[in-house]
């Protein structure tokens, strides 16, 4: 196993899990999130967080993107971004490669 992060493990055969559940989130490494739950809405009011309204600095729409586990409901990410923007970011594991320093 190789902790991501705080939510996520990613196991021998290169599925993503939910660290809380076990539960499995992807089958593999280059999309982890292919399971979860997502919701999309608009970021007034977003969290407790967030005190200032989005039109203070920008005329796009302003958007929170949640992504839940799909067996204990978890929140594993949230991102406040343009809703403009295609899709959820992502990130991608690409197993065997090396960092160089």
């Amino acid at each position: 196993m190789m902790s991501i992060d705080d939510n996520i493990e990613i196991d021998d055969t290169g599925a993503s899990l939910c660290v809380h559940c076990d539960g499995v989130l992807g089958a593999s490494s280059t999309d982890p999130f292919e399971k979860v739950i997502r919701r999309e809405r608009p970021s007034t009011p977003a969290e407790p967080g967030v005190h200032a309204l989005p039109s203070h600095f920008t005329d796009r729409p302003i958007m929170v993107r949640q992504a839940f586990c799909p067996h204990c409901l978890t929140l594993l990410a949230m991102e406040i971004v343009p809703g403009d923007e295609p899709g959820y970011r992502h990130w991608r594991l690409e197993v065997g490669t090396s960092i160089q320093r």
